[in-house]
């Protein structure tokens, strides 16, 4: 049984609402000496000491030889993301349609339904590796930590490391210093990198569990759309006229060619060949419209059927795209030389190395940072003028 949105918000808010008030009943005061902060609404903080030890433990076990490749990949990735974010900027002024969108991810206003749940997936496992990297680097160069936990913020989950700021500021130098602002882009690549391997090798890694796709599995369809009158959710759809669909990119060749107006015959797995008239598309209107949302249909294996479906492979397949997305992305924004961002901080202990003349350091960030926030700030106002989403 799918629940609405509404109902969804509603659970939601009932959950803080009943944590609010056990967090009132048991005294914040109380619950703040054992390291759990709840007083302020639809947020929660639990600090632990045993995770200050293990990310020491296993911090001072990795090479400091691998921290210093994570600057080299830092400077990288701040080139890269200058040149991409730079570019795209530039095509909303020479062609704004092949502009991508560069909007906030935020749940419930820029992003919504199933793809938010996804990508609230892959935002956590992106603070989670981005925090905990720079807890191991820290520790690398003896810079201890003061608390680190994990945190809640209404339906944002993630993590916090805190270094302590006055032996990181007056006891370590520019490299160490450079080391610990790159972990946590540098995990967040190498996170990313782990990810797309998974999504390559996808289809091998769910033949364990389910048959090789036969047909196109459909989980939503478009009210009043020809496919809506047809179709319903969990029809898998086996032929288009007399061509065989395997696969859900099979229905999308397919309807690149075609027309409105045009007759289709759907066969589905299960029942009579079904005609439809195809109307235009709402982006071409020339361009044939079915009106429905679908995936690969993977079949679960004998035993596996007992706990897996078809949509499962879906799911997976989503939070990887999605947390392939979020890593990126914020591994490549956070290196862009913008004050607060670990970019910035990056370059400017780099730039001390060379001369310890401030003005001269000054007039090389400025001129960058001035760059980078007309790029990022001009290209969110563009794209919300033009009305792209996050996919363009």
């Amino acid at each position: 049984m799918t629940m609405d949105p509404v109902t969804i918000l509603i659970l939601i808010l009932g959950f803080w609402l009943a944590l609010y008030l056990v967090t009132r009943w048991a005294g914040v005061e109380k619950l703040s000496e054992r390291g759990v902060d709840a007083g302020t609404p639809f947020f929660l903080m639990i600090k632990t000491a045993r995770l200050n030890a293990f990310l020491t433990r296993m911090g001072k076990k990795l090479p400091r030889a691998f921290w210093n490749v994570g600057i080299v990949v830092a400077f990288g990735g701040m080139i890269f993301g200058f040149y991409i974010f730079a570019d795209n900027f530039l095509r909303f002024f020479t062609a704004p349609a092949q502009a991508g969108g560069v909007v906030p991810i935020i749940p419930g206003v820029t992003i919504t339904g199933l793809p938010m749940v996804y990508m609230l997936i892959g935002l956590a496992v992106t603070l989670i590796t981005h925090e905990f990297a720079h807890g191991l680097a820290s520790s690398k160069d003896e810079v201890p930590i003061k608390s680190s936990g994990l945190l809640f913020f209404f339906v944002i989950f993630g993590a916090f490391v805190e270094p302590d700021e006055e032996v990181f500021e007056n006891q370590v130098g520019p490299k160490s210093r450079m080391r610990l602002f790159a972990a946590g882009s540098y995990a967040n690549l190498i996170t990313a990198f782990i990810v797309f391997i998974l999504m390559m090798n996808l289809n091998p890694i769910m033949s364990i569990a389910f048959n090789q796709p036969n047909g196109a599995y459909v989980y939503e369809t478009v009210p009043g759309s020809p496919g809506a009158e047809a179709l319903e959710i969990g029809d898998v759809i086996v032929g288009l006229n007399d061509t065989d669909i395997n696969t859900w990119t099979d229905v999308i060749l397919f309807m690149a060619n075609a027309t409105a107006g045009s007759q289709l015959t759907i066969h589905t797995l299960d029942g009579s060949p079904l005609a439809i008239v195809l109307t235009a598309s709402p982006n071409n209107a020339t361009s044939g419209y079915i009106g429905i949302l679908g995936a690969d249909h993977w079949e679960p294996k004998p035993g596996w059927d007992l706990f897996l479906s078809p949509l499962y492979v879906l799911h997976v397949e989503q939070i990887l795209l999605w947390l392939w997305i979020v890593l990126v992305s914020v591994g490549l924004l956070n290196l862009l030389p913008v004050p607060a961002l670990d970019g910035d901080r990056i370059l400017k202990n780099a730039l001390s190395l060379v001369t310890d003349d401030e003005k001269k350091i000054r007039y090389i960030m400025w001129p960058l940072r001035i760059a980078s926030l007309v790029i990022v700030i001009g290209s969110i106002a563009l794209s919300l003028y033009l009305g792209k989403g996050i996919f363009g």
